[in-house]
């Protein structure tokens, strides 16, 4: 079995998958309520301006892709399925890896959508100062195209972690946790601007009026930023492969008809 062939198999999956479907829908309508929410004038923008005004928001909803990355995988070890899945595809490599670039298709394209919410819903309101009537588009969307790599980064992230945990629970809890509870650690220390969900949010974020204010405001720059998420993601992955290939997953109580 080629890689591509695992790689339709995992899609197929998806298809069967209600509580991902759900996440997946969940998030496309969620994302876009929050953008119709965010929706202002110029001069309710706040401490944000046309050029940034609801990129943050791809910061507090990016658990949407660190539980996307999670479920890809983690639902096939309670119930049997993933003893299958390697019984069907000895080498584990080719499972491993198409549930990467699975994940990072899917949190990719959520993360494309949500930002086309930000540039077009958000900007909307703001008329003669949005970013197309100003000429200033271009700042706008490379922080939105640095937010969909983040996204990326995150989903990737969450597919190896669930790899290496077997706990759907635990796996998704420890996401979660760091999606919401990175940034106030990182207010109080600076060391924590390096844990990989506070690293991807400083990659598109308007530091300057977004964290100026903080006891200790982040100092990473957006290229060190980038690579700290890149080397968390990388890490992980070779955890998980060093972790799945020696991983005893019941093989022997499974039975082929």
């Amino acid at each position: 079995m080629t890689f591509i062939d695992v790689l339709r198999g995992e899609i197929v999956k998806i298809r069967t998958h209600r509580a991902l479907l759900l996440i997946i829908l969940a998030s496309a309508l969620l994302t876009l309520a929050y953008c119709l929410v965010e929706a202002k004038p110029v001069e309710k923008l706040g401490l944000s301006t046309p050029e940034t005004a609801g990129v943050y928001a791809m910061a507090n909803l990016s658990f949407f892709a660190a539980i996307v990355g999670v479920l890809i995988t983690s639902s096939e070890y309670p119930g049997g399925q993933l003893t299958t899945t390697v019984l069907a595809t000895p080498r584990r490599g080719r499972i491993l890896g198409a549930k990467l670039v699975l994940s990072a298709m899917v949190t990719t394209l959520l993360g494309l959508l949500f930002a086309a919410y930000i540039a077009t819903v958000v900007q909307a309101p703001l008329g003669v100062h949005s970013v197309y009537a100003t000429g200033t588009a271009s700042t706008l969307l490379t922080s939105l195209a640095l937010a969909v790599c983040s996204w990326t980064g995150l989903g990737i992230l969450s597919t190896g972690i669930a790899f290496i945990i077997r706990s759907q629970t635990v796996a998704l809890v420890m996401m979660i946790v760091l999606a919401f509870g990175g940034t106030p650690l990182m207010m109080a220390l600076p060391i924590f601007q390096y844990l990989p969900t506070n690293a991807g949010v400083l990659m598109f974020i308007d530091r300057e009026n977004q964290t100026s204010d903080w006891l200790n405001p982040p100092d990473i720059t957006v290229l060190a930023a980038g690579i700290t998420l890149a080397a968390w993601c990388a890490a992980v992955t070779v955890a998980a492969i060093v972790v799945f290939m020696r991983r005893d997953i019941g093989a022997r109580q499974a039975a082929l008809e």
